[in-house]
């Protein structure tokens, strides 16, 4: 090879090798990767997943309150998880006492959430009448004359509140006005308020 073909292939390797210098110079490793896509909880937008939880939670924690009184033996407040049967309040109560009509209810009906359910005893329409101690014509509960079966078919009057109005009367006598029930333990204006257009003296 001449000297003038020699410097020629040493000028040519020069510039192959200028351009491999130029070209790792410029190029930073990862500089050319590409962000296509982010994670993200999707749930949290779409309002599914675990979110949504709490709320199925809440509604199959939903109670159905009962209240039972009148001819069963265990007359009180029931706490179910769905709408019961009569005759599955009736069941929860103890069932029914000797004196009960129950025919006089149907017992396959579904009962709906703060449903008071009264049973009656055999004849108690007629027993229900003016002739009745206790129970006025005009259908008010005699505080004076009521048995506690009778005081706990009053809104808001349980069990306990119907022993202390019969202890009550026992002791002091007769009420002389219906504000003085009031003087039962428990019982203030507020419930006096609900009540007072359904008992009498």
């Amino acid at each position: 090879m001449d000297k003038k073909k020699k410097k020629s292939a040493i000028a040519v390797c020069a510039v192959i090798l200028c351009g491999v210098i130029y070209f790792y110079a410029g190029y930073t490793p990862g500089s050319d990767a590409v962000v296509t896509e982010s994670f993200r909880d999707v749930s949290d937008e779409t309002g599914s997943g675990e979110k949504a939880a709490p709320a199925e939670k809440e509604a199959s924690e939903k109670k159905v309150y009962i209240h039972i009184c009148g001819e069963v033996k265990k007359p009180g407040v029931y706490i179910f998880d769905r709408e019961p049967r009569v005759m599955e309040v009736v069941q929860r109560a103890g069932g029914f006492t000797k004196k009960a009509d129950p025919s006089a209810i149907n017992q396959a009906e579904s009962v709906a959430d703060g449903t008071q359910l009264q049973i009656v005893r055999k004849g108690g329409k007629n027993n229900a009448g003016g002739s009745e101690k206790n129970t006025e014509s005009s259908g008010k509960i005699n505080l004076n004359q009521a048995s506690k079966e009778d005081l706990m078919t009053i809104s808001g009057i349980g069990e306990s509140k119907a022993s202390q109005i019969i202890a009550y009367r026992e002791a002091n006598g007769r009420f002389s006005r219906i504000e003085d029930i009031m003087n039962i333990s428990g019982i203030k204006n507020g419930i006096f308020e609900k009540i007072k257009d359904f008992i009498t003296v």
